[in-house]
């Protein structure tokens, strides 16, 4: 067996699927104490995907062939309309692609593990997702589907912002999202990422 290597700056970070093979090296990673309250265990996040949100995105974050964090999309509903979506754009997804049509997402988790935060790879994973979003969404099947139903391309990442108020000012998730691109949204509610094609 290969030994295991301790991820690095200078590691290559990939969104990778979480299958059979790799679920329970997932479900072990977890946040520093004082960000518990920010994320779900990462197994109740994947029943949740399994069981009650099945078209959600999940994606393990791999540093090199280590896993090392993990994230979930919602799409949010009132973007499902039946006019939108395209069997083709779905099935032609490659495996490093995200299986979505472009649209409004809602972050339900993104963490990484507390003895690899600090080294960049959620700024890298956060800037991968946004940027497979926005792949997705210029696909040739999704443009079709534009023209179907008149509406702009746009993607968008929504995170709500009541958990920040439970840890200390400096250690708000919200410094990270606004080094990516968000901003809070006019209520404060949330913060939003946006990207007009």
């Amino acid at each position: 067996m290969d030994p295991i290597l301790f991820p690095t700056r200078q590691s290559t970070i990939t969104l990778q699927d979480i299958t059979a093979d790799n679920w329970q090296r997932i479900i072990c990673l977890i946040v520093n104490k004082d960000q518990l309250t920010l994320v779900p265990p990462n197994v109740e996040s994947l029943c949740e995907h399994q069981f009650h949100l099945p078209h959600s995105i999940v994606k393990a974050i791999y540093a090199d062939s280590t896993p090392v964090g993990y994230l979930r999309v919602q799409r949010v509903q009132e973007d499902c309309t039946p006019a939108t979506v395209s069997a083709t754009t779905i099935s032609a997804a490659t495996a490093d692609q995200i299986p979505t049509l472009p649209g409004t997402y809602q972050m339900k988790c993104f963490m990484v593990d507390q003895a690899c935060q600090g080294l960049g790879f959620g700024t890298k994973a956060l800037v991968q997702l946004q940027g497979q979003l926005v792949a997705q969404s210029t696909t040739p099947a999704s443009v079709q589907d534009k023209v179907v139903t008149n509406s702009p391309t746009t993607t968008t990442i929504r995170v709500l912002t009541a958990p920040f108020v439970t840890v200390h000012s400096d250690d708000s998730p919200e410094h990270f999202l606004a080094s990516v691109g968000f901003t809070k949204s006019a209520t404060g509610k949330e913060m939003v990422w946006a990207s007009r094609l």
